[in-house]
């Protein structure tokens, strides 16, 4: 049995009693509600990433520039978002049998690799500016970075309630949220340096960004590893649904069962039930299958 959420397939037999289907689900991308509200997020952050870029030279913050090296993850994350949900609407295919539905989560992978790096450079920095103090325009780093967080919590809030629908929107979704919080790191730093002059709260401050940014990207590699490498989906326990599918009053046994995500909305089962001989004929078995999928839907 072979099963990702809607009930089309076939079976066939290998002698008495044996039943092997399959049944088929392919999704056919993003929303376009969704789709949209990347676009909108995606230029919304072209022209912030702009303006912290200037800002930040001008001003010489390594916040507002952090800052700025986050949203241009930002944008990238966005636009990669926006690539393969176009890509995930392409058709199956005889050679492709579940299309192109992994970009998504390829997609999501990258996003979260990108953020590590960036982290990585932006401690690289802090610590250099520690040893170093650079003189910080505070006034002007305070507005930037105030507009900043209007200009990331806006975007961030346009995908908010489609964050669950696909992981690569919570990926690029990851990535507004860090780059919300870097604004507000960014105010701190800038609130204190015009209060009291005191700079290294800047790196400081851009440390404690990275951190949060880390944080969120681990998680996002975590989860698209798991599904990239077939791993169960969490909230499945594989002896449940074995003990489940053994249980079943027309079933021998179960042969290798196998449970898998294709994105993270949709999981997928295969498994090589051996039913009684008494289920010998073709309409039997679509009954059963049937039952056994009707099962592992309520589960």
């Amino acid at each position: 049995m072979h099963d990702h959420g809607h009930n089309s397939g076939h079976q066939h037999s290998h002698g008495a009693g044996h039943a092997h289907s399959h049944a088929l689900s392919m999704a056919m991308g993003l929303d376009p509600v969704v789709l949209n509200r990347l676009w909108w997020a995606f230029g919304i952050n072209l022209v912030w990433l702009i303006v912290e870029v200037v800002g930040g030279l001008i001003t010489g913050s390594l916040a507002l520039l952090a800052d700025a090296g986050h949203m241009l993850t930002d944008v990238a994350a966005l636009g990669l978002a926006i690539f393969v949900a176009y890509l995930a609407r392409t058709p199956r295919t005889p050679r492709r049998t579940f299309g192109l539905l992994r970009a998504e989560v390829i997609g999501a992978f990258l996003n979260g690799a990108t953020l590590v790096v960036i982290v990585g450079l932006i401690f690289w920095e802090a610590w250099r500016r520690l040893g170093q103090p650079q003189e910080v325009d505070a006034r002007l780093m305070l507005v930037i970075a105030v507009l900043g967080l209007a200009a990331n919590a806006g975007s961030a809030w346009v995908l908010m309630s489609h964050q669950h629908s696909s992981v690569n929107v919570r990926g690029a979704f990851l990535h507004l949220v860090g780059d919300a919080l870097g604004s507000v790191g960014a105010i701190v730093a800038g609130a204190v340096i015009w209060s009291t002059g005191w700079t290294p709260i800047d790196p400081i401050a851009s440390v404690v960004i990275g951190l949060i940014i880390l944080w969120g990207s681990i998680g996002l590699l975590r989860n698209t590893t798991n599904i990239l490498l077939n791993a169960v989906p969490p909230g499945i326990d594989y002896e449940e649904v074995l003990a489940a599918l053994t249980s079943y009053d027309h079933c021998m046994e179960v042969h290798d069962l196998h449970i898998w995500s294709i994105t993270e909305s949709e999981p997928a089962l295969s498994a090589h039930v051996v039913l009684v001989p008494e289920c010998s004929d073709t309409h039997h078995w679509q009954h059963c299958q049937e039952e056994l999928q009707a099962m592992l839907a309520e589960r």
